[in-house]
């Protein structure tokens, strides 16, 4: 796990292109304490910074170059099946000098050029040089588990592991694109290739660019794709089949020269992976981490000490109190390098912070788990959904309860998730999902944004906010209505939300977080299970619970869903309140010239009340405009 940033430069002014490539090292500094490295070719400029995990030696620092010196490599991540894939390159006589994937990973483009790509398995972003071709080969992981950003225009291709180091460099521009950030306050984060700035994007999971360093132009084309067919329907078989990939992936995300740890938050996700890897594989130096909040609605802390003690595996639980949690929160919402309003980064990046204190670089996730099984709220909603578009009495009943009833402000209160399933009723389209799980509906957005800024936007009148949704929809042309659900979250939720916040929070502390259960030859199987085959008695995860219930963690096989973050609600009310009120304030909103202050003041005004409970509207402005601030973005 690490960190890269690299330009082609229009100028030949050397010293000043090393000077700007040092700070956008710089900026990575945090991805990778152990090592940095440099390189310049002609107006190629190269910078590594090194997370060292495989092969501790400096022999695996990068930029890692071939042989005969024709090829370079800038690599951030770790490829799973390197020990695989170094056996076959071995039986075609290739020669190693290292022990790292790092260098299996070059060596896969040498013999197999673009087409490693269908080889590879991991969580990864890399680019090679190919001094040869003149082209720069780059490409992110399937899931996009490790992010790629990068700018273009006539003269210049910069590209970076972040969006800070990209920024560093002064040929781009640090113009906010109005378009771009409108949508992410539906979405909370900056979805597909979208960037805050303008002509700054990122690479699509499991995408590749070409670029052409003498004419200077981009190729780009996707070399792998979520598909759902549904066509497996032998239950005996497909829990055979899973028990095989999943305990393969667990083994080959096991590997590593260093410690490693797991999260364990004691849901059916963690404890899979936890006894997979501990009863199944033998791994026995784990050790687990978990967080106790003051607030008993956001605890898991009793299922992971169950989890722990049935397994044999040394817990580690951090009791964070509610100022620590504040001063926490806040700091790593001014480490960010873009605009994510997901909760779930701020949770994860105080166990990650835990997790380092205690001298791990490695911990094992259950990222992936709820997309590959169906284990979202969404997916048992939908039965409830579909009920009630066929009789339009019972959504009055539910309008005339929730102007009635109190807003609830703890974590998915009864109260509150009505609202919000609410708001999947207001159109009678494909979008309920993304209502529910949005911040600013298409209305809300309308109130938001001065009217001048809206007008100019696309979504004023050619685009829908739903857009990449629709985009999802067209590419599968799937009709099932749970397929959809099950797209939306792994190929919008997953790597634009969960992956994103997994990769920020735990690399703002150079900890490589690895997600067992993503992995390409899992999802290629899984999606074709049946879907009565994932679920038992309106149950999610059937395959999980069962496996959970034989290793004797039936406390842990009857879990509810309960996601990993933190109390932003209540915060908002109390303890956040006045670094709130600092930042939304008249003056601040004003002078960026796009947000509508009297909406805001309005929305404010109702959640510290109490009247009704806005946290993500608020939470998602408050992210928005505090990184617009901290990195002097021109509106």
């Amino acid at each position: 796990m690490c960190g890269f940033c690299g330009f082609v430069s229009s100028n030949n002014q050397k010293d000043q292109n090393i000077s700007i490539l040092k700070k956008m090292n710089n900026a990575l500094s945090h991805r990778g304490p152990d090592d940095e490295g440099y390189h310049s070719e002609d107006n190629i400029f190269l910078a590594h910074r090194r997370l060292s995990i495989l092969d501790l030696s400096k022999r695996s620092s990068q930029p890692f170059k071939s042989n005969d010196k024709n090829l370079i490599l800038l690599f951030n991540g770790e490829i799973y099946n390197y020990l695989e894939l170094k056996k076959e390159l071995k039986d075609k006589n290739y020669k190693f000098n290292t022990t790292s994937d790092t260098e299996v990973l070059l060596a896969c483009y040498e013999i197999w050029d673009i087409k490693m790509l269908n080889k590879i398995k991991g969580m990864f972003s890399f680019s090679i040089i190919d001094l040869k071709k003149n082209i720069i080969f780059s490409a992110r992981d399937h899931f996009g588990q490790k992010p790629f950003y990068y700018y273009s225009d006539k003269q210049n291709f910069i590209f970076s592991s972040e969006l800070r180091s990209l920024l560093k460099n002064p040929e781009i521009p640090k113009k906010l694109d109005y378009d771009n950030t409108i949508s992410y306050l539906h979405y909370d984060a900056f979805v597909g290739d979208t960037t805050p700035i303008q002509q700054c994007k990122k690479l699509l999971p499991s995408e590749y660019l070409i670029y052409d360093i003498k004419n200077k132009t981009i190729t780009k084309n996707k070399y792998w794709s979520i598909n759902l067919k549904r066509n497996f329907n032998d239950e005996n078989k497909i829990n055979l089949k899973i028990d095989e990939l999943l305990k393969t992936s667990v083994k080959q995300h096991l590997r590593s020269d260093v410690p490693v740890a797991i999260y364990l938050s004691g849901g059916i996700d963690s404890t899979s992976l936890a006894s997979i890897a501990k009863k199944e594989l033998k791994f026995d130096n784990l050790t687990a981490f978990n967080l106790k909040f003051n607030d008993p609605t956001f605890d898991e802390d009793e299922k992971a000490n169950f989890s722990s003690d049935v397994l044999g595996i040394k817990l580690i639980t951090h009791n964070v109190s509610n100022d620590e949690s504040i001063k926490k929160s806040l700091l790593l919402i001014d480490e960010l390098d873009e605009p994510l309003s997901d909760p779930g980064y701020l949770a994860v990046g105080m166990i990650a912070e835990f997790v380092k204190e205690n001298n791990f670089k490695v911990v094992i996730s259950g990222d992936g788990g709820d997309e590959l099984f169906g284990g979202y709220e969404p997916f048992l909603k939908l039965n409830y959904y579909k009920i009630i578009k066929k009789f339009p009495i019972l959504k009055k009943i539910i309008n005339i309860f929730n102007k009635a009833s109190k807003d609830s402000f703890d974590y998915m209160g009864f109260n509150y998730k009505l609202k919000v399933f609410e708001k999947g009723l207001l159109s009678n389209d494909d979008f309920y999902n993304s209502r529910w799980l949005s911040s600013y509906l298409e209305e809300d957005i309308k109130r938001l944004i001065t009217s001048d800024i809206f007008k100019k936007s696309v979504f004023s009148e050619k685009k829908s906010i739903y857009w990449f949704i629709k985009k999802i929809f067209l590419e599968t042309k799937i009709e099932d209505d749970k397929d959809k659900l099950f797209l939306q979250f792994q190929r919008h939720y997953l790597p634009n939300l969960i992956c994103s916040h997994t990769d920020k929070a735990n690399m703002n502390f150079s900890i490589e977080a690895r997600s067992p259960f993503l992995d390409k030859d899992l999802f290629d199987f899984v999606n074709n299970v049946k879907h009565e085959l994932l679920y038992e008695n309106n149950k999610a995860k059937k395959y999980l619970r069962n496996y959970l219930k034989k290793n004797n963690l039936k406390k842990i096989y009857d879990s509810k869903k309960k996601g990993f973050t933190v109390p932003i609600a209540k915060w908002l009310k109390t303890s956040l309140k006045s670094d709130l009120l600092e930042t939304l304030n008249e003056k601040n909103i004003k002078k960026l010239n796009f947000i509508n202050y009297d909406y805001v003041k309005k929305l404010v005004e109702e959640h510290i009340t109490g009247k009704q409970n806005n946290y993500k509207k608020i939470w998602t402005l408050f992210v928005l405009i505090k990184w617009i601030n901290k990195n002097n973005i021109e509106c």
